[in-house]
């Protein structure tokens, strides 16, 4: 019987026209986030271990996870698991895995995001199917825009 845990997952890639270093700084300066994560601000060292919270601009925590991955600027690794704050149903799922991986390439930046740990299709699977192109493409425009 194969594993469903490893089977359901969120695969999403885009080309970013910035060097690697300002894509990385884009993904872990709380500021940058913002601009291309619905303006929710980001809490985080980013350092192994230590927790991650994604804030809506009431202040109330939305997500939450922990970092368990670093290779900056190349790889990010983070638990997610969505607070009742952003989704009732959703908050009673077990934690999942968000891994980001940005490779240089001659356009500039490629950013493959792939969210699973999944244990099965949840509500969080639901939840975020759509949510992450938006991230991404928002952090597409931050540099399209001039955003840099």
């Amino acid at each position: 019987m194969s594993d469903t845990k490893t089977q359901v997952r969120h695969t999403f890639d885009r080309m970013i026209p910035a060097d690697i270093e300002d894509v990385w700084r884009a993904l872990t300066d709380p500021d940058e986030l913002q601009q291309c994560n619905y303006e929710q601000v980001v809490e985080s060292s980013w350092m192994p271990g230590e927790p991650v919270r994604y804030l809506g601009a009431d202040g109330e925590v939305m997500s939450s996870g922990v970092v368990t991955d670093v290779d900056a600027p190349h790889r990010l690794v983070h638990t997610f698991a969505l607070t009742a704050a952003a989704n009732a149903s959703a908050a009673k799922d077990a934690p999942s895995r968000v891994t980001w991986t940005m490779e240089p390439d001659d356009e500039g930046t490629r950013v493959t995001l792939v969210h699973d740990g999944f244990t099965g299709r949840t509500e969080t699977w639901r939840h975020v199917e759509d949510g992450w192109d938006g991230v991404l493409d928002g952090l597409v425009g931050l540099f399209d825009d001039g955003g840099e």
